[in-house]
């Protein structure tokens, strides 16, 4: 039997979630029209009785998030893939669906999905290039990616062009941890708890970036005195063979 499900239902599936997982943010992308749901309807955590089917890409995107929500990752994954086979370019369905991904520990298919991701943000970002929001994504799907430098570069950009909030500059800051650049993560850390004094995240994120760039600097610091002795030892080294062969070829001279 086809279901449908209207926009007022997913609403009040989002207010009944339960589960503590993150949030997950909106997407750029369009919505495409309607078309027909499939045939198998999703089960909520809380009942046996079937969830009514979406019936566009966007409303399975919404589907996916409220089974990510409850902790019914399988399901979660079905909605983004049905999503992506009504929207091939749906952006931010790639995007869920590697976050997924992730939790069921498929690593290749999370990749694949991230790079999937990275493409169409990547479109919607030439075509909307002072959108600071669709920038905003492309540097979180670079950044899972692990394409850390285009993602700082894709969040510098948005940054000149809306005013980053504590929780951009905290993932700034986590991306600039993962390039090892510990002094530039200490600056974006330190700025979320400028915005936000209560956002603890960032202050443990801020004291921990602090103790790696001591170390950081202290392990450069080790590494210059070893290579100043090394040059040191290698100038000796030649200034006492530089001796040995001019009295050698003074002695050589001697009548």
């Amino acid at each position: 039997m086809r279901f449908s499900i209207s926009l007022a239902a997913l609403i009040c599936l989002g207010l009944a979630a339960c589960s503590s997982r993150d949030s997950m943010q909106p997407s750029t992308t369009n919505a495409p029209a309607a078309v027909p749901s499939p045939s198998t309807p999703v089960e909520t955590a809380d009942t046996a009785a079937p969830v009514p089917s979406p019936e566009n890409a966007a409303g399975f995107v919404a589907l996916g998030n409220e089974m990510y929500k409850r902790d019914k990752d399988e399901a979660a994954a079905e909605a983004y893939q049905q999503a992506l086979r009504l929207d091939p370019d749906y952006a931010e369905a790639y995007l869920k669906l590697g976050l997924t991904y992730t939790v069921l520990d498929k690593r290749d298919e999370s990749e694949a999905a991230y790079k999937k991701a990275v493409k169409a943000y990547e479109k919607i970002a030439k075509k909307e290039p002072k959108n600071p929001d669709a920038l905003l994504q492309l540097a979180e799907a670079y950044s899972k990616a692990r394409e850390y430098q285009k993602a700082i570069e894709a969040y510098r950009r948005a940054n000149r062009l809306k005013e980053p909030d504590n929780y951009t500059h905290y993932d700034m800051g986590m991306t600039y941890n993962r390039l090892a650049r510990y002094q530039e993560a200490v600056k974006s850390f330190a700025k979320a708890v400028e915005h936000d004094p209560n956002d603890f995240r960032s202050q443990e994120a801020l004291d921990r970036a602090k103790q790696d760039y001591q170390r950081q600097k202290a392990s450069v610091e080790a590494e210059k005195k070893k290579l100043a002795s090394k040059l040191r030892a290698t100038n000796a080294n030649a200034n006492a063979n530089g001796n040995t062969n001019s009295n050698t070829n003074g002695n050589s001279n001697t009548p």
